[in-house]
Formats: C-alpha cells, structure tokens, sequence
C-alpha cells in the first residue's frame, strides 16, 4: 500500500472505511488514477455491529472472506424477558467481521493496486469546487482532482458542501465490546425493543467476544450510557463480563431525497445518509453505492456522462425504498410494545423482515404486502411467550 499525493490523480475520495474503499477499487478497476485520503491511521476500532447480509456478499473481494469471524445462523427478537421469538435457519442468514481488523484489511487490498494512492492522517479544512477541478485544503496541503468523493461518515466534511445537509435525519448509537472469560459465544445475534426508548439494544457474536450497542431512533438519548450498562448487566450471559471501548456517535439515517451530486462531487456511504433507519445496516449500503459511484464517475471521465445519474440511481435504488423502512422504523420505535407482538411475534413477519435483509425482498414490498394480507396475519402470530420461527429458503 502505497503513501503519496500525486497531482494528477483524476478523483480524490475522501474517507477510507468501506464506501471509499469501494469506490476506490471500482475506478481502479477501470483505469482511473485515484488518490484515498482518511484522517484516522488504519488500523482503528470503529464501533460497529460489523453484521454483513446476504445481499452484500457480492461485493466483498474474495480475500476478505478470510476475516468473517462468526456465521449468522439465527436470531433472537426480545422485549425484555416478557417475550422471546427465535428465529432459526439451517443456512446462513449473514456473517459477522470486527471492523477494525476488516476495514484494516480491505484499504490494504485497495492501496495495492497500482492506480491506487492512500494518504492517512490527513484531515480535508476546506473544499472549493471550479469550473474543471475541485480544490482541497487539508492540513497536510492542498490537494486537487477531476471529482472528489465524499465517503466519510455521519459526520462528512463532504456532506456540508452539498445542499439538505442540516437536514438528514441522525440518529444515536452506543456501542462496545465484551470479552468473556470462559468463551459461550454463539451463531445467533440479539435484538431487544425494551430497553432502550425509541430504539433498540443488540449484541452480536464475533470470535473472541460480542458487540454490544443501543441505537435510538433521534439524534440522542442523555441517560445512554446508563441504559447500556443495565442492558449488559440484565442479560445473563453477559453478566459479570466487563466491557470496553464503549462510546456514542451519531448514525445518518436513510429515507431522504436530499441532493447526492454537485457538477464535480459525488457522496457515497453514510455521508449521503445510506443506513437502514430500522435496523442501522449500512455496510450494504456502503458497497452497493460506493459500486455505483465509480461505475458513474468512470463514464463522467470518459464521455461526460453527468454526475446526477448517480444521484437518480441511489434515489430509485436505495432511497425511495428506505423510505417506507422509516415508515416501519417510525412506528415500531414510537409503540415498541405493540410493534413487538405486531411484528416480531409473527411467523410471517419475521420471515419478511429476513427477506428483507438478504435482499429478496424489498421494504416497500413489506408494506404493501401486509395492507394485502392486513386481515390474515394475526393467524401467524404465536401465542406463546417464547416462541421459535423456522426460516426455509432465505438465501
């Protein structure tokens, strides 16, 4: 992995976690001089479930496959200890990777390639776009390009060069690790819709310890830290396991049509707000639209293709659908008692929602399928405060 700035790269991508990446590559691919710019020195922990679907499977370079440290085959929805419905599958419903060593990892692949430069601990002061280029102060020096690439989190430098950045939606995420001392770790991960108001609490197995985080649906919650705390002591698995690195940070959710592209600038990732507003996935996101990116910014270069095709794509794509997931996401953080016995106490429901995440169904299809179905679907709701849903077919 190579370190310098040349000054004839064609696009600047700025954030190195796995948008950049990706759109890195892609242009790489292609033969476009790209240089990756990051603030952070890799390897860095980054709080993260570090869930990867089904759907996203397509897109992780074969190498990076050898880092998958747990395979996803069941889950647990709980609210509280009143009620439990576990959800069971004799395939794989995703994988699970520890960001700091994947997205480590993953820049090193991308820094290999010949028309790849990386510049770490180098942090963007300023844009000024023009008529040909796009200027870029950072406190290493200026830097320009053809296009620049905004991939750099919730809290996108990029971002704020762009109209509706005040605008996106944010919610809040306190996440942290825990080490057991006698390993009991499993292949099932947790959902509970209790603990945490307009939110949820999850805990996710990785090899040698879990992730444990709250995310609520707004941009924060003052007694956070305290609700994490008592989540980690009430499970019982986790009781008497200490946790570390625990701390918050903000999520941009998805749903919005905001502006994605300028003439020379492009976001990409969880700067231009693609997370799931339900569930907070946004590593799916991440690839998927760091891939479109670089197949548009590509053509730009060659034939003028203008850089709102990209705009129009994640907005048919991802977008417009994420918005019937913060249709979901509204009223299932607003009644989480309800929601729960509506939703996740329901055997088809479940199983939608388990579509959903491997790509073989969409939110919007969710929605319209229970306005059809409105009057069958309390037969499939369990009766049992415990209950267990076999999947079939999801993959």
């Amino acid at each position: 992995m190579t370190e310098r700035a040349n000054p004839e790269h064609d696009v600047l991508v700025v954030g190195a976690s796995i948008a950049g990446c990706r759109t890195a590559l892609t242009l790489a691919e292609k033969g476009v001089r790209v240089l990756l710019l990051d603030r952070a020195r890799f390897p860095r922990w980054k709080p993260c479930a570090g869930g990867i679907t089904l759907k996203t499977r397509a897109y992780i370079p074969e190498p990076l496959w050898d880092l998958v440290e747990c395979t996803m085959k069941g889950a647990y929805f709980t609210y509280g200890t009143e009620y439990l419905t576990h959800l069971r599958s004799d395939q794989a419903l995703g994988w699970m990777v520890h960001r700091e060593s994947f997205d480590h990892a993953h820049l090193q692949l991308v820094g290999d390639h010949p028309n790849v430069d990386v510049a770490v601990g180098v942090t963007v002061r300023n844009i000024e776009e023009r008529a040909g280029r796009v200027r870029v102060e950072t406190d290493s020096g200026e830097m320009g390009a053809r296009v620049l690439v905004g991939a750099d989190g919730a809290k996108s430098v990029v971002s704020r060069a762009l109209p509706g950045h005040e605008d996106r939606f944010i919610g809040f995420a306190y996440e942290g690790e825990a080490r057991p001392t006698e390993p009991r770790l499993s292949d099932e991960a947790l959902f509970d819709f209790r603990k945490f108001p307009r939110g949820s609490g999850w805990i996710f197995p990785k090899e040698d310890h879990y992730s444990i985080g709250g995310f609520v649906y707004g941009r924060g919650l003052p007694e956070i830290k305290t609700l994490y705390r008592e989540f980690c002591e009430e499970v019982e698995f986790l009781q008497g396991v200490e946790t570390d690195r625990a701390r918050g940070h903000p999520i941009a959710l998805g749903g919005n049509l905001r502006r994605l592209n300028t003439r020379r600038i492009v976001l990409t990732g969880e700067a231009a707000d693609l997370v799931d507003p339900l569930t907070g996935e946004g590593i799916y996101y991440a690839f998927r639209s760091g891939h479109l990116a670089g197949e548009v910014i590509a053509r730009f270069l060659e034939h003028g293709t203008p850089l709102s095709v990209y705009g129009d794509l994640i907005r048919r794509e991802i977008q417009d659908d994420l918005r019937y997931g913060r249709i979901l996401a509204n009223w299932i953080y607003e009644h989480p008692r309800i929601s729960f016995h509506i939703f996740f106490r329901n055997a088809l429901l479940c199983r939608w929602f388990t579509e959903v995440r491997s790509g073989a169904k969409s939110y919007k299809e969710v929605v319209r399928e229970a306005l059809v179905k409105g009057p069958l679907l309390p037969f499939h709701t369990g009766l049992s405060r415990h209950q267990t849903v076999e999947l079939e077919g999801v993959a």
